[in-house]
């Protein structure tokens, strides 16, 4: 959502600066997602007997703050630092600074997550987590199905198309949909097209393409890629 960074947008080299591979490397991470939430969603379906029992409202608030904290940790911890994959905000002369709120946060959202799940801590609401669980399960499968689905009204889509498709039959294909250029990056074969209808965009795989993105937010991780698909480099920040 705030596009600052790809999965792999920390790593030198001509294979991890290639926009077609990134943008493959974060389909596949974003597919891995999408199957920790069904699993997720499955172990909360098979926890629904539990959920009506005297306390277990706020085991669900704490284990949701706790979860998401320890994720923040371990993307903080393994990705940012020891694998070196992104930073938070690439490009940013205080990269460090951005990664250190990052972990801040995770701490901070296990720390909530820990004083919830005191025994004798009360919450407002029914003590049962039969009612919060069904609102976390809707929100995960909403936003699930929003970032999967690609809107109807006009937008921008971003398109990557076979190699052998010359630029010339890609501005062809972008006026047979009614498309306007946004962005290129023309020695990669991708581009982003604003078109009045997003359901024309399909078409776009009769012309060569062999990615049309469905993304509710366009560009998504690579709208602010620079055109080169290279971020600035900068040396460990000061705080």
């Amino acid at each position: 959502m705030l596009q600052w960074h790809s999965l792999l947008s920390g790593l030198d080299g001509v294979a991890y600066q290639d926009l077609r591979f990134r943008m493959l490397a974060d389909g596949l991470f974003h597919a891995v997602m999408y199957g920790v939430g069904l699993i997720g969603l499955g172990m909360l379906f098979m926890a629904r007997r539990d959920l009506s029992v005297e306390g277990s409202g706020r085991t669900v608030i704490a284990a949701v703050f706790v979860g998401f904290g320890c994720w923040h940790l371990l993307d903080a911890v393994l990705n940012h630092w020891i694998l070196g994959l992104h930073h938070i905000r690439e490009g940013s002369p205080n990269w460090l600074v951005w990664d250190l709120a990052f972990f801040a946060l995770g701490l901070a959202l296990v720390a909530a997550g820990l004083w919830v799940g005191r025994p004798n801590q009360r919450l407002p609401g029914p003590p049962i987590g039969t009612g919060r669980a069904f609102c976390l399960a809707v929100l995960t499968t909403g936003t699930g199905i929003a970032a999967a689905t690609p809107l109807t009204s006009g937008s921008n889509v971003t398109v990557v198309f076979s190699r052998t498709v010359p630029p010339a039959e890609v501005i062809s294909a972008m006026a047979a949909i009614d498309g306007q250029l946004v962005w290129a990056a023309a020695e990669a074969n991708i581009w982003t097209f604003a078109v009045p209808d997003r359901r024309a965009a399909w078409q776009l795989y009769g012309r060569g393409a062999v990615l049309v993105s469905g993304s509710m937010f366009g560009m998504g991780c690579f709208s602010s890629t620079p055109p080169d698909g290279i971020y600035p480099r900068s040396g460990p920040t000061s705080l």
